[in-house]
């Protein structure tokens, strides 16, 4: 094997995590790992009650450790043990957040009261859980990349008790905001030590499929249009009431079950989830506007 074919392959297994340029560090694949923890985040939030919120990925941003604190404020952090990372891996969410998911959980609306410095037990316990599940999640959203093992190890809404890197540390940053009341415009940020994703850029990349042969040109173009054809079942829940057993049990011809409407409906094509819409009304008839049209694997 010659020299010029082994440092081919350094550069190659270099540029899965990172790349050097313009005096400065890139991480490629950090771009899909978001991607996929987005959605996972999305799929959380709507599981605990918010069956329309979307998650809105921004643009990843490196910056101090201290700035990053600031810039966060008030806002409940957790931090991940999470080897092979040489380094912790930081969450935070706005506060707000926090109090508003609690309130959804057990039935409310996430409509908050008022703010608070401390939290309530009730809500120190779902802190704790949602961090775990988080943990989970982004543990799924690496598995493509490399495996690690984000262990939940601090939950506090101080950032001086975090103790992971010093104040001067460069993060990278990104940024998740959620769409969708109640909780519009509420952000939840993840932060990885520029020194711990370095110590990684080595890691073997998966391996890549095997080319398929290319198929017969007409034949694929008569699926394609066959495909088209294809009718599919497009439907949207307006609404999911609970009623308790002895009141159901109770029902009579005449009785009314109360709806509350949200404002964004989802929209399934086969059971999945295609987009999300608006109540109105089009030519005479109940319709649904378009207001969102959910993305594919890494936004396609």
């Amino acid at each position: 094997m010659t020299a010029r074919t082994k440092s081919t392959r350094h550069d190659a297994k270099a540029s899965l995590l990172l790349r050097k340029a313009e005096d400065d560090y890139a991480f490629p694949a950090l771009d899909g790992i978001a991607n996929r923890f987005a959605r996972s985040l999305r799929d959380l939030v709507r599981a605990l009650g918010a069956p329309a919120v979307q998650v809105e990925r921004g643009t990843a941003e490196q910056m101090r450790f201290a700035d990053w604190c600031e810039a966060v404020g008030p806002a409940i952090f957790w931090r991940y043990h999470a080897p092979p990372l040489k380094g912790p891996v930081l969450l935070a969410a706005d506060r707000p957040l926090l109090l508003q998911l609690v309130d959804v959980f057990y039935g409310g609306k996430g409509q908050l009261v008022g703010a608070r410095e401390e939290l309530t037990d009730a809500e120190d316990r779902f802190a704790a859980r949602l961090g775990r599940d988080v943990g989970e999640q982004l543990a799924a959203a690496w598995a493509e990349v490399m495996g690690i093992e984000p262990q939940l190890d601090c939950v506090t809404c101080d950032s001086e008790k975090l103790q992971a890197v010093r104040a001067d540390d460069d993060l990278y940053v990104q940024r998740f905001t959620l769409r969708g009341a109640p909780f519009e415009g509420r952000t939840i940020l993840c932060a990885y030590p520029l020194a711990a994703l370095r110590g990684i850029s080595g890691v073997e990349s998966m391996p890549a499929p095997a080319d398929e042969p290319a198929g017969d040109p007409a034949w694929t173009a008569a699926l394609s249009r066959a495909l088209k054809d294809v009718r599919l079942p497009v439907r949207s829940v307006l609404a999911r009431p609970e009623v308790p057993l002895t009141k159901l049990l109770s029902l009579e011809v005449g009785d009314i079950i109360p709806l509350t409407i949200p404002r964004h409906v989802p929209i399934t094509v086969s059971g999945r989830n295609f987009a999300s819409g608006s109540i109105g009304e089009a030519n005479g008839n109940a319709a649904i506007l378009i207001d969102r049209i959910e993305k594919g694997p890494d936004h396609e």
